[in-house]
């Protein structure tokens, strides 16, 4: 039973069974929504408003990310090849829109923006989702492979 279910064949019910690397890779990226979603949230809202639970809830998911994403580089580190690295720097592109979307935002709601801390929030974010992009692309297809 447990051969099979790491080894990419269908389990019960037909659902593909995935390999413990890619299930890791898959919850480091919906960590990232998820944490990107609190700086959001938190410039949104402004200083007055901010319930005092979601800096605590930010710094939690936060540290889930930065310990996923550094598992995710450790395990991934051997098995990244240049076409990870290429779908990696293609993948960046879209990661880069978002500079000037931010700009446009800056100038039509300016104001209304706790720019401190979202700026900071998302930087270090979309930083450290820059680094681990190779990685995170590595695992997810050697789940798809298995």
């Amino acid at each position: 039973m447990e051969s099979r279910r790491w080894s990419g064949e269908r389990g019960p019910g037909g659902v593909s069974a995935t390999t413990p690397r890619s299930v890791l890779a898959r919850t480091c990226v919906a960590l990232f929504a998820l944490s990107s979603a609190f700086p959001i949230a938190a410039a949104l809202l402004g200083e007055s408003r901010r319930p005092l639970w979601l800096g605590t809830a930010d710094v939690a998911i936060a540290t889930c990310l930065f310990v996923s994403a550094v598992m995710v580089a450790a395990r991934a580190r051997t098995h990244v090849t240049d076409e990870h690295r290429i779908a990696a720097f293609n993948t960046s592109q879209v990661v880069f829109a978002a500079v000037p979307l931010l700009l446009a935002v800056f100038f039509v709601v300016g104001g209304r923006v706790d720019w401190r801390v979202l700026v900071i929030g998302l930087a270090w974010r979309g930083w450290l989702l820059l680094y681990t992009l190779p990685f995170l692309i590595a695992l997810v297809e050697d789940g798809q492979a298995h």
